[in-house]
C-alpha cells in the first residue's frame, strides 16, 4: 500500500502541471489571435479613410 501512493500523488503532480501549461499556452494563443484581429481591423478602416 506504500508504493502505489507516491506513484499517484506523482502523476497527480504532472498532470496538474501539463493542464497548467497547456492552459498557459491557449492563454497566450488567445491573446495573440486577438492582438491579430484588432490590428487587421484597424489595417482595413485606415485604408477605408485613406480611400
Amino acid at each position: 500500500m506504500t508504493m502505489p501512493s507516491p506513484i499517484l500523488a506523482g502523476a497527480f503532480v504532472l498532470a496538474a502541471a501539463a493542464a497548467l501549461a497547456l492552459r498557459s499556452m491557449v492563454v497566450q494563443a488567445g491573446r495573440r489571435s486577438m492582438v491579430r484581429v484588432r490590428s487587421d481591423r484597424n489595417r482595413h478602416t485606415n485604408q477605408k479613410i485613406q480611400g
